[in-house]
């Protein structure tokens, strides 16, 4: 039997349509998901990053003040980080975007313990990220100029205290399409460098305040691709490591 010529046409339109369909099935359900096993450097004071994805920003935050946001040049503190005085001494706050193909899956960057952990909801709701892939790709910079995400959207604080008393902060910040922000961690819990804790599902962008009394050199720059666990974001002025002797969790 010859195929009539509008079934024809029908399958070669609608082949495309359901690989496409197949592909978004599968980065929804098991390459978003995936897992892939991390160990840090084998350097103790090396300060991993806590997500994969491309810097953003390094911004010097002084001391005295909070890290804040740049809006129409306007400077807008994170209320999330008022009143605490971990990091009344000033750093360094490293954006890093996850993309679509990195492992969403985020990891403590130094060990010690859980001393913090605020949420702050969405205002009034989360805005797309579109706009920093978009400056990124074109190498435009700043690279975080007109992301109003970086103000409105959800996002979730952690402060990691070192052994020194120094406190090293994570936000994970959530996009337009995310579901939850995950933190499986709770104030006073201990975590090990590297350790997972936590995850944004379907896109987001995750924040590092590392403070000065523990920084002794930033290893990163703009633009550059890191991963979580495993890239040395700064090298620390004393070990991170803790007790961890080997490659630690993964």
């Amino acid at each position: 039997m010859i195929a009539k010529p509008c079934c024809v046409v029908a399958s070669i339109v609608a082949a495309p349509t359901f690989c496409l369909g197949s592909l978004f099935v599968f980065w929804r359900t098991r390459f978003f998901f995936r897992d892939p096993p991390r160990w840090p450097p084998t350097d103790p004071r090396a300060i991993v990053a806590p997500a994969d994805g491309l810097i953003t920003y390094i911004k010097r935050i002084d001391k005295g003040e909070i890290p804040d946001a740049v809006k129409n040049g306007r400077t807008i503190p994170l209320t999330e980080f008022t009143g605490l005085g971990a990091i009344s001494n000033g750093g360094y706050l490293v954006g890093i975007y996850m993309t679509e193909y990195s492992v969403h899956r985020n990891r403590a960057p130094i060990a010690g313990t859980i001393c913090f952990r605020r949420h702050r909801a969405a205002a009034p709701f989360n805005r797309s990220m579109a706009r920093i892939g978009a400056n990124l790709i074109t190498r435009h910079t700043p690279y975080d100029e007109g992301c109003d995400h970086l103000l409105a959207n959800e996002r979730l604080t952690i402060g990691i205290r070192h052994a020194s008393g120094a406190v090293v902060t994570v936000t994970q910040i959530a996009d337009l399409w995310v579901n939850r922000i995950v933190a499986r961690v709770r104030q006073g819990d201990s975590v090990t460098r590297a350790q997972q804790y936590g995850m944004i599902r379907f896109g987001s962008q995750c924040d590092a305040f590392l403070p000065d009394e523990l920084v002794a050199d930033i290893a990163v720059h703009p633009g550059q691709y890191v991963f979580a666990g495993k890239t040395t974001l700064a090298t620390a002025s004393a070990s991170v490591a803790g007790d961890q002797v080997d490659g630690g969790a993964p």
